[in-house]
Parts: structure tokens; sequence; C-alpha cells
């Protein structure tokens, strides 16, 4: 059976003639289309990202060695292919660079590059390359599709992402920074010590950033740190919805026993097993 147009290697022309999918096609398929090998290919990807966290975690303040520098070439020309091959596919180009997980992106691959032009193993720049956590959405956002069927709540799961990244790219900035000058931090395990007590408003004081970088951090982290803490409070403790858009207001989130809309009263159709 002859296959339709767009659903296989190749595409019929005007005269019913196969061609072949274009190399910005083919790209597209393996990010966005729903089978079995664009899902390896995507899950692969996720699974690189959380990789090169724990390899730039690891080596966030070790001194630059050619093992390391082999690594960092070959992460930044991973990093530099997926880059360009979401750029590839991209539907608007100049609204590309203004993603965040694709400046991140470019910052990482900045990080990577100055030491090798440099010559010199620049601490600062080299934890921007924890900036990778931003690529922890792609993971959460797989994982989402993988289970589309099961009753997840995908607000719990992005405000946790949120807390996440944000904990770890402030705790590694504060154990670059700090482990030198202060004291009281010997581990990067005293450095998320002091980000989540800081974060959370504990505050024990056994762990204090005295200097004026140092402070300057802990008034972010208690700024910034507790909203993202207090959405994931907030996302677990409200009530789970289910999204199904209204067909006549738009409105996306839904009760699960919902049967007509909050907004305009329209009669939605909510799949359930019936145990709602």
């Amino acid at each position: 059976m002859a296959q339709g147009q767009g659903s296989g290697p190749c595409r019929r022309g005007a005269r019913g003639r196969p061609r072949p999918v274009s190399l910005r096609g083919r790209i597209r398929r393996l990010y966005e289309a729903d089978a079995p090998w664009p899902r390896r290919f995507r899950a692969a990807l996720a699974i690189f990202d959380v990789a090169t966290v724990g390899y730039f975690l690891f080596t966030a303040t070790a001194e630059m060695g050619v093992a390391i520098l082999a690594a960092d070439i070959a992460i930044g020309i991973v990093v530099g292919a997926d880059l360009a091959a979401r750029f590839v596919i991209a539907g608007n180009r100049a609204r590309f660079f203004l993603n965040l997980a694709n400046l991140a992106d470019i910052v990482v691959l900045i990080s990577l590059a100055a030491p090798i032009v440099a010559g010199s193993n620049l601490a600062f720049l080299r934890v921007l390359r924890l900036l990778r956590l931003v690529r922890s959405y792609r993971l959460a956002h797989e994982i989402d599709r993988a289970f589309r069927s099961v009753s997840i709540n995908s607000r719990v799961s992005l405000a946790a992402a949120n807390l996440v990244v944000f904990v770890f790219v402030v705790t590694s900035l504060v154990w670059v920074w700090e482990h030198d000058r202060n004291p009281a931090l010997n581990t990067y395990v005293d450095a998320a010590y002091f980000t989540i007590t800081t974060l959370t408003t504990t505050g024990y004081g056994d762990i204090v950033l005295t200097d004026r970088i140092g402070r300057i951090m802990t008034i972010f982290i208690m700024v910034f740190g507790v909203g993202f803490f207090l959405n994931l409070i907030q996302a677990i403790y409200r009530p789970a919805k289910i999204e199904q858009p209204c067909p006549n207001c738009g409105l996306s989130l839904h009760d699960r026993d919902a049967s007509h809309c909050k907004h305009c009263g329209t009669v939605i159709y909510i799949e359930t097993e019936g145990d709602t």
C-alpha cells in the first residue's frame, strides 16, 4: 500500500512520483514526530542533558586537564549540533534566540570554548555551564509526552523542575565563589545546605556569606527562591485540573469531572474512566 504524503521517508509529488524528504523535514521528524525512532532519539538527548549536568557539577572546580578538555570539546560538538538542528527547523528564527533554553545553550557553548581560546581555567565561565540545567525542561516534556495517558499534574512537574534548576544553579554559584573564601563551606553539600535553608527561610546561621557578593547572592536566593518554593507548594495543594480546551472560549484547564466550561458554559467532553 502506498504511503500518504509525509508519512514515510518519501513524499508524493504532483504526478504521484516519490520525492526525497528534505534534510529539514528529516530533522523535524526526529525532533517532533510521535514514532519509535524519534522518541528514542529525544530520549537519548534527554539522557545526554542529565549526564552533562552531572559532569559539569563534578568538574565545576576541577583543574583543566587533557581529559576534561577532550570531554568539553565532545560535549560542545553535541550541544552545538543540537542547537543548529533546532535552529534549522524553527518556525520563527528571530524568536529562536529569545528562547531561554536556546540562550542557555549558547552561553554553555561560549563557556566551553573560552578555556580553549583563552588557555585558562575561568571558574566563573565554567559554572555558567550549569545553565544546561535549563534543558531539564526537555526531559520533563518527554516524560509528559510518554505518560500523557496517565493522570499527572503537569503543573507540579513544571514547578518542581523550576525549583530544582534554581537550587542547582545557585548552589553551584555559591560553591564556586565561596569555597576558597568561606571556611564553613568545605563541600558542595555545604553549599546546597546553605542554599536550601536560605530558600526556605529557615536560616540556622551556622553558614553565613559575609562578603559583598555573598550577601547579594543571599538576597537573590531569598527573593527568588521563596517564589519558586511557594509555586511548587501551590501546585501540589491546588486541585489538579485537566487540559481540555473549550471549543468556544478557549479556556484550557478544567476540573476532571467538568461537563461544562466554567467560563462560557459550553458543553465539553473529557474522557474519563468513570472513577472521578
